[in-house]
């Protein structure tokens, strides 16, 4: 059963925009002493996590939700975010596969960089598992590791090419092969739906090699251009291929979402040096202009860089580029989550990438939608 709610960019935008301080939590996967029981250890985890909340000026009603929160989970988590202000937890999300270690901050903005990094490893795909009478087609949105399912049954019931001999073996063949592309044709436009519904490009597909080839020949041409196809071991009918099937969607879904970040990269790469920016003052410039298409910024929990924000800015790199207040005084954050908050609120996509890539100019940098007015 999956126990992993889907995480809406929307949520992760609510979470940034307020103008208090938020408590940002993820408990990590590894136990600070392996040899410690599950119970003893997550108190002894806990208590160091709250110590730090409390050094940082979090209330102690916001500490308190978040401890009624851990104490009362019904099994020891592994890897999971927390977020909490004002006495009340905003945000409970498992993020499997991301973080190792704990880490907390009680600040503006809030710390969604590791939530956003986990989003990004869960891109929105259709999986089709399709046999000659139809298909078992699965949508999975982006921010989800499991989707709905539903049952494709083909127009057409005359599936088996009989060869009976003489004149009419050749008129049994073609209402066969027919019956085949009728099937493939209602399996493709239920497959298309499902894309377009989701706003997916990666389509994963399994099962009897004709009908995935008639499938694959029956989708919009303008779609294959985008899409990217990739095949799943095993078949439709009970063959016991179910398990590494899934285990070959998890490694497909990964890697379309490492290839999706290393394309924007090379975008980076290629584009015109004025729609690209670089390094942390130019970056938020074009933030704080509504320029950003794409953000890219690295996590690291040892950054200790400070920009600037507040209620009629979304962010500046130095104190002295705030314009004068007139009423409202400008507040500092780390750099990072200033940033991304910027690029959350003007509708810009985040990437997080390797820290240890050391790609970027001060570890941030942008793809922008136009180049600046001369």
């Amino acid at each position: 059963m999956n126990t992993v709610p889907r995480l809406d960019l929307t949520t992760v935008r609510d979470l940034v925009r307020p103008l208090h301080p938020v408590a940002s939590v993820y408990l990590g996967l590894q136990p600070p002493n392996p040899t410690l029981d599950t119970t003893e250890d997550l108190d002894l985890r806990w208590r160091l996590v709250g110590a730090a909340l409390a050094r940082q000026g979090a209330d102690e009603a916001t500490v308190d939700a978040l401890t009624r929160h851990v104490t009362t989970l019904p099994v020891f988590p592994t890897e999971l975010a927390l977020f909490a202000a004002g006495g009340e937890v905003r945000l409970a999300q498992p993020i499997p596969g991301v973080l190792r270690f704990d880490r907390a901050q009680f600040a503006v903005p809030a710390d969604v960089v590791p939530l956003l990094a986990w989003r990004q490893r869960h891109p929105a795909y259709v999986v089709v598992v399709v046999d000659r009478t139809g298909a078992d087609i699965t949508a999975v949105p982006d921010g989800a590791v499991a989707g709905s399912s539903s049952v494709v049954v083909g127009p057409d019931d005359e599936i088996e090419r009989n060869a009976p001999g003489g004149w009419a073996q050749s008129r049994y063949q073609r209402r066969a092969e027919d019956s085949w592309q009728h099937n493939a044709a209602a399996v493709a436009d239920a497959a298309t739906r499902q894309l377009r519904r989701l706003h997916a490009r990666l389509l994963l597909v399994a099962g009897d090699v004709r009908a995935v080839q008639l499938t694959r020949e029956r989708l919009p041409q303008s779609m294959r251009r985008e899409l990217t196809l990739l095949h799943l071991p095993g078949g439709r009918s009970p063959d016991g291929s179910g398990a590494a099937r899934q285990e070959s969607i998890v490694e497909a879904v990964d890697g379309y979402a490492a290839d999706q970040t290393a394309h924007l990269l090379d975008h980076f790469t290629e584009r015109d040096p004025g729609r690209t920016v670089e390094g942390a003052a130019q970056t938020l410039e074009a933030l704080a202009a509504g320029r950003v298409a794409t953000l890219f910024v690295a996590d690291d929990p040892d950054d200790s860089r400070v920009a600037w924000y507040g209620p009629r800015l979304l962010c500046a790199a130095t104190a002295d580029q705030v314009p004068d207040g007139d009423g409202w005084s400008p507040s500092s954050g780390r750099l990072v989550d200033v940033a991304v908050r910027a690029a959350l609120l003007t509708d810009a996509d985040v990437r997080v990438v390797d820290v240890a890539a050391g790609r970027f100019k001060d570890g941030i940098a942008a793809l922008c939608r136009y180049s600046p007015t001369p």
